[in-house]
């Protein structure tokens, strides 16, 4: 079994901020409410330009990022975060439905999710990729 789609041992989102970029709206609210329905604080915005912006002033604990966005994909928003120290270690999960598992974990993606999506894929997901990496600011495990 791939450790990347381990569940995370503390096995819960509450209290992690995620932010999530999907241009579908609809996907978008319902991405959202599944992460929030498991005690996230969630984000939501609609491309990897905005995600950017947004993360000048906020440091979620993960991103949750579709791969075929408007303007520049999901692959230029891994790369981004990756060549920045701020934002280098935070984990990232891809959602697509059109680009292969290998590619996307190559790329260095931290977790996967294919469309169409399971209502529990997105946060197995988020807590495997938390799993993978620690955040500075998380509290110290039980």
């Amino acid at each position: 079994m791939d450790v990347r789609y381990a569940l995370n041992p503390v096995g819960s989102l509450v209290g992690r901020h995620v932010l999530v970029v999907e241009d579908d709206k609809d996907a978008r609210d319902v991405f959202c409410a599944m992460l929030d329905y498991e005690g996230a604080m969630v984000l939501g915005t609609a491309s990897a330009e905005e995600a950017l912006a947004i993360l000048r002033t906020v440091r979620p604990h993960v991103i949750v990022t579709d791969i075929m966005l408007p303007g520049h994909d999901g692959f230029w928003l891994l790369e981004q975060l990756r060549g920045s120290q701020r934002t280098q270690m935070i984990p990232v999960v891809a959602v697509t439905a059109v680009v292969a598992r290998e590619e996307i974990l190559d790329a260095g993606f931290d977790a996967y999710v294919a469309k169409p999506v399971r209502p529990e894929g997105v946060v197995d997901a988020v807590l495997a990729a938390l799993a993978l990496r620690s955040h500075p600011d998380d509290p110290p495990p039980d």
